[in-house]
């Protein structure tokens, strides 16, 4: 097909994020439905306003039991015959827990919603949450607990964060629970946990797909009834930052070693937030962004490395993550503080014109289905947003100039103030570190008590 003319690529068209109907039930229940033609597998979700901050201190772990035990038996269909009902109705179920609050969905052909729904419905309000299950659930969890941090990345993410938040909060901790109180958690306790805080209040119901007919009527019929006088009312914790810490996790014989370099920074409620995104894309989101250019392409020293913030629903903090072959460890990051600092190098338009162009194309990405608008949806109520949010974002991303998201940047990470944890082997590591100015503590992860886990 020689000579023929290259076809005109148009601009994308103007994209924004689905707009909803919006009610609220007697009980008072929020509910949104997101009428999306075309995506005829619906996305039936409740985003319940359950953080980890409600969990007792001594018994943590016990919100995660409930949301994994809830599809395990309910009055109506106890044992594996409410997982038989889900899967008759060709649904997927998933329960997750944050710390911002926990969500339980179903994935469901748009002819069935009628039979999917009041599962939903039914393992919210009339779970058995049998003692049995609870300990299996709890064994499962602590295998994987267990075998997160037997590897050298999650025992990296895991002690950044318990140094980085201050240990007096929730959010410093593990999402599932330290093994020494997850240990504790029994039956009783999980059902206590499901009768004080499951209920309507503060509860977001979330509808996305190809309805094959208004679904209102259903949602009242299904959820209407649905009341709980006991519940207490959630209690958002506001962490704050621990003291900066330079930490080497002893992992003998590594010959490579993961780093995390970070400051805790800032929500998606701060103005600033999209100044900083931009400007995380710039330094290490990208691909030739200025960390990969010199450490992977100019270097050698990694496959990659990456500058991402983790929001949580109140702060949150900023990473820079790599893995490094041993002999490249101190100079990497000796390295990394000088690549973030903005002062001496100022972004520059075509670094926010790349970033700003990539944020706003991958947005529409992330919406396509509806199971990525319901789960988005869940997600912002669950951090206190609006799903209205995603257009205020777009909107800050257009205003974003290179000396604000400069400015932001020097703002919220100087370098000199960056947090470091490197899990390596300390006999190799300590000495380098030291002579490229970096006086670190470190911990001997063999000195912790084994995660043995219980026969359910």
């Amino acid at each position: 097909m020689a000579g023929l003319p290259r076809p005109a690529v148009a601009p994308p068209p103007a994209w924004s994020f689905p707009k909803p109907v919006r009610f609220v039930l007697d009980n008072g229940l929020r509910v949104q439905l997101y009428h999306l033609p075309g995506q005829y597998v619906i996305s039936a979700g409740i985003a319940l306003d359950v953080p980890l901050a409600a969990e007792p201190r001594d018994r943590e772990g016990v919100a995660g039991l409930v949301a994994a035990t809830l599809d395990q038996g309910t009055r109506s269909h106890p044992g594996a015959s409410f997982a038989d009902a889900v899967e008759r109705c060709g649904a997927v179920w998933q329960a997750t827990i944050h710390h911002g609050g926990t969500q339980v969905y179903v994935d469901v052909p748009g002819s069935r919603l009628a039979d999917a729904l009041p599962l939903l419905a039914e393992a919210l309000l009339e779970p058995d949450l049998l003692d049995a299950d609870v300990a299996r659930e709890r064994a499962i969890t602590l295998a994987e607990i267990e075998q997160h941090l037997a590897t050298s990345a999650g025992r990296a993410d895991q002690v950044l964060r318990s140094s980085i938040v201050d240990a007096r909060y929730r959010a410093s901790r593990l999402r599932d629970g330290e093994p020494a109180t997850l240990r504790t958690v029994t039956g009783d306790d999980v059902r206590a946990f499901h009768a004080e805080h499951y209920g309507p209040q503060g509860a977001t119901l979330v509808l996305a797909g190809d309805f094959p007919s208004d679904p209102a009527a259903l949602v009242e019929a299904t959820f209407g009834g649905w009341t709980n006088p006991a519940q207490r009312p959630a209690s958002h914790e506001v962490p704050r930052p621990g003291p900066r810490e330079l930490l080497l996790v002893d992992r003998p014989g590594s010959v490579q070693a993961d780093v995390r370099m970070a400051r805790f920074t800032i929500d998606r409620h701060d103005p600033r937030w999209a100044d900083l995104q931009i400007a995380a894309y710039a330094l290490g989101g990208a691909f030739l962004s200025r960390l990969n250019s010199v450490l992977r392409e100019e270097k050698g020293y990694t496959y990659g490395v990456h500058a991402v913030t983790a929001p949580l629903r109140s702060s949150g903090y900023t990473t820079v993550s790599g893995s490094f072959r041993n002999d490249a460890v101190a100079d990497a990051v000796a390295t990394i503080p000088g690549l973030l600092d903005v002062t001496a190098r100022p972004l520059t338009p075509r670094e926010v014109d790349d970033a700003r162009t990539y944020l706003l194309g991958v947005q529409p990405l992330q919406y396509a289905t509806a199971a990525g608008v319901c789960n988005g949806v869940m997600s912002l109520v669950t951090a206190g947003l609006d799903p209205e949010f995603v257009d205020r974002l777009r909107a800050a991303y257009e205003r974003v100039t290179p000396e604000s998201a400069t400015r932001v940047t020097a703002e919220l990470l100087p370098p000199a103030e960056l947090s470091l944890v490197v899990v390596g082997d300390s006999g190799v590591l300590a000495g380098p570190l030291g002579e490229h100015g970096f006086d670190v503590t470190v911990v001997r992860a063999a000195a912790e008590a084994p995660l043995s886990v219980p026969s359910p």
